[in-house]
């Protein structure tokens, strides 16, 4: 198995053991997985611990990977720059999902942005590696995960704004198992 696989194996694992460790207010339909290591949790640190170690993982793979190669692979950069950006997304926690918690607005801004960050440059590498697939096949293949991964946001920021009755942790783990997909398959 390769590093970068073994990151998605931790990553999810560490998601499943941190919902067992949230207050009862935590509904995993509708808060994400983001929230599980929102700022005031007593046990954030396991979620964090998941974000971090995700990050640095898939990013060790892909370093591994450049180096049995001896060339580096430009559709990859953008996937490094993920999991940099969830790496970082790690160190900076979201805003609670419970009321009367103080939290730092500052942190969770930057929380957002590197979790943004972490989309686009996903994105980016999907589109960049359907742009330059070799095969009709495997540019369709591209194209499918690149219309669910972007669809699949816009889902999100249309239930995080509360536009579609749908759970936005529902949305979010859609979001991830696709994302995750095309990771296994393209790694």
């Amino acid at each position: 198995m390769k590093i970068a696989q073994f990151a998605i194996i931790y990553f999810v694992a560490v998601i499943l053991i941190a919902h067992f460790f949230v207050p009862r207010e935590y509904y995993w339909a509708q808060n994400t997985i983001s929230d599980l290591a929102a700022q005031g949790l007593k046990y954030q640190w396991i979620m964090q611990a998941g974000l971090i170690g995700f990050g640095l993982l898939l990013n060790i793979g892909f370093i591994q990977k450049f180096i049995a190669a001896q060339k580096v692979s430009y559709p990859d950069l953008f996937i490094m720059v993920y999991g940099l950006a969830i790496l970082l997304s790690g160190f900076f926690s979201t805003k609670p999902f419970t009321e009367g918690v103080q939290y730092s607005i500052q942190e969770s801004n930057l929380h957002s942005m590197f979790a943004t960050i972490a989309g686009i440059s996903f994105s980016i590498s999907i589109f960049y590696r359907m742009v330059i697939a070799a095969t009709p096949a495997e540019r369709w293949g591209h194209a499918i995960f690149f219309v669910l991964v972007i669809g699949t946001s816009l889902l999100f920021g249309l239930s995080e704004n509360h536009i579609l009755a749908i759970g936005k942790g529902i949305v979010q783990r859609t979001l991830y198992l696709v994302s995750f997909i095309w990771l296994f398959i393209n790694l």
